[in-house]
């Protein structure tokens, strides 16, 4: 007898489909701001990267909607390459945009340097990330959305990265403090939204030249894949999203691998040797990356990463090891440590600056010195009322006793035994008041010159510059 159950359809009826309607930008992008918040309680600010394109567009309108129910300050970045002749247009855009919105926006003048080490586009995102990155704010928050996941992945494995480079952007980089909320919606939902609500952008004619490898792979290659693979971009967005997770096992490893011996210091990190000599080839260049990302680096090549390592490695304590990193950084070894130095541009060694009561001051070699009023302690400020104080690098033959019960030490000496290492020791900074050494920041000061008690005093500091 045959069964009177119907079979199970495959059909999807009209009311499921509306239950499982994908849910509206604005609902995406509060659901993401939600899921931040549980993990971070104080986001009171967001700066969003506005080029005045469709995507930025959409996302400070969705903002601008999300601070009815989240109240946070909103302001947005617009940053002028001069690569364009319709620059100027841009930024007037961007002004009327913002006003319209009553959403203040910081314009940034940037200059491309002449050399471009990266490439025009990879120069134009350096400079753009590092203005970005100085805003004084919780959160910087970028437009990029699914379709530029893609060819981002693309991109990254036509240059052969491996996990990091695929594994392509994050949604919310907690070291940066950025937040990418549109990167699971389609390029199509975001312009669909900007007609629905009439949102004006601007065209960026060089989004048309297939001479950057972006648009290349924009305009080239993604529409043969779709057409072939119709779920592509989603497809290559989860595979960036499992390798992401990859990523993270990776990073976890290293942080073990690191465990107490990663020092951190006024130069900056500095990585023990004697780690990267224990672990297994491939986990000693897992640290070696994950040490030159935690310092801001942009990841150097398998090959330049390979010699870094044979060359720390096989290198005698007293070797002189300088390997050539991006922006003007450099890989040395002192002792038994590794350092990543910014290196100095100034031909001239020499430096005296007078100081004007500022609190801070960045010296020629990087450094900045930081300046406080304090009471019992630092150079007493009795002998600041009729003499300038001077700052000047280390030349040579000076003396300082900041002990009675001491003996005199040399500077010279005195940075040796406490490890300074030699590329810091010509450009160390000294206090004078008239022609006498008063103080050494993080040093100490003179004996003759220390605030008593009861008296205010000024308090020097050194401190690394990033």
């Amino acid at each position: 007898m045959a069964s009177s159950k119907k079979p199970p359809s495959n059909k999807i009826s009209a009311s499921t489909l509306k239950k499982t309607k994908s849910p509206s930008l604005l609902d995406l992008v509060d659901k993401a701001f939600v899921s931040i918040l549980e993990s971070h309680k104080k986001i009171k600010s967001m700066t969003l990267a506005l080029s005045g394109g469709v995507d930025s567009v959409v996302l400070l309108h969705l903002l601008h909607q999300l601070q009815k129910t989240h109240h946070f300050t909103l302001k947005a970045s617009h940053v002028h390459h001069g690569l364009s002749k319709n620059a100027d247009k841009w930024v007037r855009f961007c002004e009327k945009l913002c006003t319209k919105l009553s959403v203040p926006l910081d314009v940034h003048y940037i200059k491309l340097p002449q050399k471009k080490s990266l490439g025009i586009e990879g120069e134009a995102r350096r400079l753009r990330y590092e203005k970005l990155l100085k805003s004084k704010t919780d959160l910087v928050v970028l437009a990029h959305h699914e379709d530029d996941q893609a060819e981002t992945f693309l991109l990254q494995l036509i240059r052969g990265a491996g996990v990091k480079g695929l594994s392509s952007m994050a949604h919310f980089d907690n070291r940066r403090r950025l937040w990418r909320p549109l990167l699971n919606a389609s390029r199509i939902d975001i312009e669909r939204y900007a007609k629905k609500h009439q949102l004006k952008w601007i065209e960026d004619e060089s989004n048309q030249n297939t001479d950057f490898d972006r648009n290349f792979i924009r305009s080239k290659v993604l529409p043969i894949l779709k057409n072939r693979f119709s779920h592509i971009i989603k497809v290559i967005s989860r595979s960036a999203s499992h390798l992401a997770e990859a990523q993270h096992l990776l990073d976890d490893l290293a942080k073990l691998d690191l465990k107490n011996t990663l020092k951190s210091s006024n130069y900056k990190h500095k990585l023990q040797v004697k780690t990267l000599e224990k672990l297994s080839l491939s986990r000693a260049k897992n640290v070696l990356r994950y040490w030159l990302e935690i310092n801001d680096q942009l990841m150097p090549s398998k090959d330049l990463l390979d010699e870094c390592l044979r060359q720390v490695l096989i290198a005698k304590k007293d070797a002189t090891i300088k390997i050539q990193l991006a922006k003007d950084f450099e890989i040395r070894r002192y002792k038994d440590e590794i350092y990543i130095v910014k290196k100095n541009k100034n031909k001239e060694k020499n430096y005296a600056i007078i100081w004007q009561g500022e609190p801070e001051i960045l010296l020629p070699n990087g450094t900045q010195l930081n300046f406080k009023k304090v009471k019992g302690s630092g150079i007493n400020f009795k002998f600041l009322d009729h003499q300038k104080l001077k700052i000047r690098n280390r030349q040579g033959g000076e003396f300082f006793k900041p002990d009675s019960k001491r003996p005199t030490k040399k500077i010279k000496q005195l940075l040796q035994e406490s490890d300074v290492p030699p590329w810091e020791r010509e450009f160390f900074p000294m206090i004078f008041i008239g022609n006498e050494l008063a103080a050494v920041p993080n040093f100490g000061i003179d004996q003759k010159y220390q605030a008593a008690p009861q008296m205010t005093g000024l308090e020097v500091n050194l401190i690394q510059s990033k």
